[in-house]
Formats: C-alpha cells, structure tokens, sequence
C-alpha cells in the first residue's frame, strides 16, 4: 500500500526490488496524471485520488481487494515541505510540526495502526531528523511505541539518511529513511 505516492518513484523501486502495488494514494493532479499514463507499470493497482484524510483504512484494503493480513508492505513519502531546507530559506526557520502539511504524519500512522502492515517504510528529506530540529524523528518514534503498546506490536525503528550518488543514481538526493518489522526484525540498510 502506496500513501502519498507522488509520480510512482518510490513505488517503482519497489516494483523492481520485488513488490507490487495494490493501492496508491495521491491527490496532486500533476502527480496523478503521470500514474495514469504510466499506468501499464501499474497494473494491478487501484489508485486512489484523494488526500488521505478522506480515505478510511477499509477503502484502502477493499480498493487493494486484500485484507489487512495481506499488508506486506505500507510505504509512503510524507510531504516534505514542513522539513524541508526551503522553510529555512524562505522565512528563516521551516514550521516542522506545527504546519498542516505535517499532519499527514498522522494519517500515515493512522493507517499503520489499522492494517498493521508486516514491514513500514517512510521516506522524508533530511530535515525530518536534524540533529537541533528532531521533533518530527521523535514523532515517528513516540507514534511506533504508542502503536506497539496499544496493539500489542513489536515494530523496529531504523532511520538512515541516505544519499542517492553513494549507490550509482546519477543525483545527489539525501532522503531520510525509517524502516520497520512488525515483528522486531532487525534491518540493515546496504552498504553504499
């Protein structure tokens, strides 16, 4: 299950590490017009055009036509604007969050906690876990432990920041990356 899934970038990586989309979610027009005309990549998922506060975890799965036990795999790219370096830039310091853009962070756990995929995976610019500024690491963190105790989970939290050139993308593209097993299965991030 793809939240916040943009053009598909993330979602095609998986596509070629293994994984098939079922449901993708995304309401930016621009973004949905480049999934539909890549559509043969995507052909057995359901896209969904709405902003995910509008989609109830059952429309996720009866959209995917799977149950939440067949959730492998839930993977989203937050916007990014509440931590990104342009907030910086443009008024000196960026809302992190306090601005509404950030509460897709909570959606995206909203649905965590209903569907309880095996395996979560959130993607973030590097701003999301600066060193002085990370409030919204923290909040991943405080929402996986609140989650483990009110479902009985063990989910891991491992975060990297990871830049795109050290594994032969032609791009210098620093992402934040969290990872997590439902079962508290260690995980690795490759070596660059």
């Amino acid at each position: 299950i793809s939240l916040f899934t943009g053009a598909g970038g993330l979602d095609l990586g998986l596509h070629q590490a293994g994984f098939t989309s079922r449901v993708a979610i995304e309401s930016d027009q621009e973004a949905i017009n480049t999934l539909l005309i890549n559509r043969e990549r995507w052909k057995n998922c359901t896209i969904i055009e709405r902003k995910i506060e509008s989609v109830s975890s059952i429309e996720i799965l009866e959209a995917g036509k799977i149950s939440s036990s067949e959730v492998t795999l839930l993977v989203g790219g937050p916007p990014c604007q509440p931590f990104s370096k342009s907030g910086y830039w443009h008024s000196g310091d960026a809302k992190r969050l306090s601005d509404p853009r950030a509460q897709t962070l909570k959606q995206y756990f909203r649905v965590m906690e209903d569907l309880l995929p095996e395996v979560f995976l959130i993607e973030n610019v590097p701003g999301l876990a600066f060193s002085s500024k990370d409030e919204g690491l923290t909040f991943l963190k405080d929402s996986i432990h609140l989650i483990n105790r009110l479902k009985g989970t063990n989910y891991s939290f491992h975060a990297a920041k990871l830049n795109a050139v050290e594994y032969g993308i032609p791009q210098t593209r620093e992402r934040v990356f969290v990872v997590g097993h439902r079962d508290g299965k260690k995980f690795s991030f490759p070596a660059s």
